[in-house]
């Protein structure tokens, strides 16, 4: 699933982003990464996106969403499993 596919309000983990992409190096910095956590916490006009990454909040157009490769663990923290 991409980033851009992600319901509200879901921790979701950055599994890939794409290195084609000219913003690559920049998500890198604001902590957008293989192995991190972000939630999807508004959608906008456009396909944007407004994601939360630690205690930071970051607008993405939708391209941009588009080229990060995420898992979503739909079992609820603390479930038995």
């Amino acid at each position: 699933m991409h980033l851009a596919d992600c319901p509200l309000d879901t921790d979701v983990t950055v599994l890939a982003v794409d290195p084609d992409c000219s913003a690559c190096l920049r998500m890198c910095e604001i902590g957008l990464r293989v192995g991190s956590c972000v939630r999807v916490t508004q959608r906008g006009p456009a396909g944007t996106r407004v994601v939360a990454v630690g205690a930071s909040r970051v607008a993405l157009d939708a391209q941009t969403a588009a080229r990060i490769r995420v898992a979503w663990d739909p079992a609820p923290v603390g479930a038995a499993t």
